[in-house]
């Protein structure tokens, strides 16, 4: 770049400062010359009470104009709370809504559909099916969850029960056990002649409780069982001992009551020989006879 062309360029931005400087002064000058008005506000009364006039319907029917006032005013002591200003004008809208069904009812005019109205759905058949699938889908479940949480509450409950049960069953044999020990103990005790030391019931109950399977009691004051049951004892016995039952004694060896001297005829004990029908001879036997 020569001298004459930086002359010339620090020529032109001392130019531009000084407009740019200029330009400042003269917006400052103007902002402290310039007045600030106040925006007046005026009430027309007389103007604004022809307007209200000309656009009056008073003397339009009120079912062209379907204008209800509330009777009541509307009164919300708290303004926060959501539910009870919802609530007020639910209210209100209520009563309005009452009052013009009455009006429309005196005026004559029907504002119910007819039954046999149809109207143009706004949905497709086949997004109202999705729609509805949907609820279907949600109410279902929320029936499980329902059925779940019941059936999670019963088994709690069941097994309550159950344990219940558990401890009321381990009481009773705990009971039984502790009486047969403390008969156990009496017994031992007792002496061997004494007859009334061994006249002991077990259960506490003097009654035959009904359903039990009991009918009545024995000489020695026990229970006992209905007639089956008795049958059955005749006949299969009563438990306890069961090994050396088949064992002969001296008693059974001498018992000659179950002995039949025509059964057992022919037999080692008499003498006689065994005779039977002839075998009949093997096949080599008989080729050699043939």
């Amino acid at each position: 770049m020569s001298d004459d062309e930086r002359v010339y360029s620090e020529d032109d931005d001392m130019m531009v400062d000084d407009e740019e400087t200029a330009l400042e002064i003269a917006a400052l000058q103007d902002d402290e010359t310039l007045i600030q008005r106040k925006k007046e506000f005026i009430n027309h009364k007389a103007a604004l009470s022809t307007l209200v006039e000309e656009i009056s319907q008073k003397n339009l029917d009120w079912v062209q104009r379907c204008d209800i006032t509330s009777m009541s005013p509307l009164v919300v002591e708290n303004t926060e709370d959501d539910l009870d200003r919802e609530l007020k004008f639910y209210q209100q809208a209520l009563e309005a809504v009452t009052r013009a069904k009455s009006n429309i009812k005196e005026a004559g005019i029907p504002f119910s559909r007819p039954d046999d109205y149809f109207a143009e759905m706004v949905k497709s058949d086949s997004q109202m099916a999705r729609i509805r699938q949907k609820l279907l889908d949600q109410q279902k479940s929320i029936q499980n969850s329902e059925e779940a949480k019941k059936q999670r509450q019963l088994r709690k409950y069941g097994k309550q029960i159950q344990q219940e049960k558990i401890k009321e069953r381990e009481d009773k044999k705990k009971a039984a056990l502790d009486k047969i020990a403390a008969v156990k103990k009496r017994l031992r005790n007792a002496n061997a002649g004494d007859d009334d030391d061994f006249d002991i019931d077990v259960n506490s109950d003097d009654e035959v409780k009904p359903g039990s399977g009991f009918v009545g009691k024995s000489k020695n004051g026990r229970p006992l069982p209905n007639k089956k049951r008795q049958i059955k004892n005749a006949k299969f016995g009563f438990g306890g001992k069961k090994r050396g039952l088949k064992k002969n004694t001296a008693a059974s060896t001498d018992d000659m009551s179950g002995f039949s001297v025509k059964r057992n005829k022919g037999s080692e004990f008499t003498g006689a020989s065994k005779k039977g029908k002839a075998k009949r001879p093997g096949k080599t036997k008989r080729q050699r006879t043939n």
